[in-house]
């Protein structure tokens, strides 16, 4: 009899917070988030808007573990502003799998992320092993012209097409943030225009001291592969990094 009763109360509680399709069929409208945004409460100032980004973030076109209609729909639930797809140029385990040149990624989420009103940045890295490291190349039109065996190249290549280029991660994988000579030789030609202060769970406090002294933006980012609630829980308070971006306008000539 409890049980029963149970199942009545249940049943009336489902009733009235779903919607009603047919004599055998409830629509269960209100266990459904995937809509629901959260709001980052940073305050705009004179004329600028804060903008909430995340500038390395990756999708299964590389080696990440996300379709790029995803990482789209995760950073709007979570309250930011814009994202940039970069992923690898030359490490790219799935792409037996997955069909696509360089760039194909970023038009997914771009399709996407422009029928929702949300800001898609198209972005790659160069990848290399120290001294080099990684590099996003960040506001380019065509990943596959970097698609090149000297990175030194490869960054010349975005550049032509106006790139911004970030310094990422420059403590892993061996917990040393070096400023190796080839990075000084790029920062004063001015072909490097930022680095990753905090990157995933790291944090470069040296890397301050470079921005300081070349002049270059601090940023933090996920450099996400997997699910954004995966690798930092959900909800609760909890956080991702981002880049705070201070703009005349919501839009990516703004950024």
């Amino acid at each position: 009899m409890k049980r029963v009763l149970f199942s009545l109360l249940l049943a009336t509680s489902v009733v009235a917070q779903g919607q009603i399709r047919n004599d055998e069929l409830v629509e269960l409208t209100h266990i459904n988030q995937a809509n629901v945004r959260t709001e980052i409460s940073i305050p705009n100032f004179d004329q600028y808007q804060t903008l909430k980004c995340d500038f390395h973030i990756h999708t299964v076109f590389s080696d990440g573990n996300v379709w790029p209609t995803m990482r789209v729909a995760e950073a709007w639930q979570e309250g930011l502003d814009a994202i940039a797809i970069t992923d690898h140029i030359e490490y790219r385990p799935h792409k037996k799998v997955v069909l696509g040149d360089l760039n194909e990624s970023f038009k997914i989420a771009k399709r996407y992320g422009d029928g929702i009103g949300f800001i898609v940045i198209q972005g790659t890295e160069i990848t290399r092993s120290k001294p080099l490291g990684h590099l996003n190349a960040l506001f380019i039109n065509d990943a596959n012209v970097m698609e090149v065996e000297d990175p030194l190249v490869s960054i010349d290549k975005a550049l032509e097409q106006g790139a911004f280029i970030q310094w990422n991660h420059p403590g892993w994988p061996d917990d040393k943030s070096t400023l190796y000579p080839v990075h000084e030789d790029l920062l004063k030609a001015g072909k490097i225009h930022a680095v990753e202060v905090l990157n995933y769970m790291e944090y470069y406090p040296v890397a301050f001291d470079w921005c300081n002294q070349y002049g270059i933006a601090p940023m933090a980012n996920t450099d996400i592969h997997d699910l954004i609630s995966g690798d930092y829980g959900w909800g609760g308070g909890k956080m991702r990094p981002m880049t705070l971006v201070f703009a005349t306008e919501r839009s990516e000539k703004g950024i």
